[in-house]
């Protein structure tokens, strides 16, 4: 966490902690309820809180505004969907069949590191399209990745069929993955530009 994020998120609590001591300090006056608010107390420690939330929204912005790197993070996860893809596509042709037992290995050995991409670039997907981009896109791929698990459970028990019925369902999520951040991003261009 950087500096300037921490300071406010401490003068965020600073404000709100300070505010709940005055009320609970605070007794009532009999006849003049209006009277026993400490408003200059509650002015202070609302500045306070308020000082807070500017320095972070103020950093969220620097933070994402500063941070082009999500464009290229994007390119990248939506270079590894489709390298996910295409592998998962040649596995299911017959120059890329291979015996059952060998799957899960090739799993391991070609689609690991995709994936491992993929999620730990995940939250660049929230900075670039929102919660609602971020989740249409991370449902497909999270089924992908479910499947491709189960296509390796099915390899090292020795499951033909279910490896077989499972690759096309993978391909089936990762094409509809790549379909919604491709609409995310055209989605997205036409915001740029204002």
């Amino acid at each position: 966490m950087n500096v300037p994020r921490l300071c406010g998120h401490v003068l965020l609590w600073i404000g709100f902690l300070d505010g709940a001591l005055v009320t609970v300090r605070s007794t009532e006056v009999p006849g003049d309820p209006w009277a026993t608010i400490a408003w200059f107390e509650y002015a202070v420690a609302l500045a306070v809180a308020l000082a807070g939330v500017m320095i972070l929204r103020t950093t969220r912005r620097s933070i994402s505004a500063g941070n082009g790197k999500h464009a290229g993070n994007v390119a990248e996860m939506r270079a590894a969907l489709m390298r996910l893809r295409e592998r998962l596509e040649f596995w299911q042709t017959d120059a890329g069949r291979m015996p059952v037992h060998e799957v899960h290995r090739a799993i391991d050995e070609h689609l690991t590191d995709d994936f491992a991409l993929f999620a730990d670039l995940r939250e660049s997907l929230i900075d670039a399209f929102g919660l609602s981009g971020f989740a249409a896109v991370m449902t497909e791929f999270a089924l992908a990745e479910r499947t491709v698990n189960r296509i390796w459970s099915a390899s090292a028990d020795g499951y033909i069929d279910e490896v077989d019925a499972c690759l096309p369902r993978a391909v089936a999520h990762l094409d509809h993955a790549i379909q919604r951040l491709d609409a995310a991003l055209a989605a997205a261009r036409p915001s740029d530009r204002c």
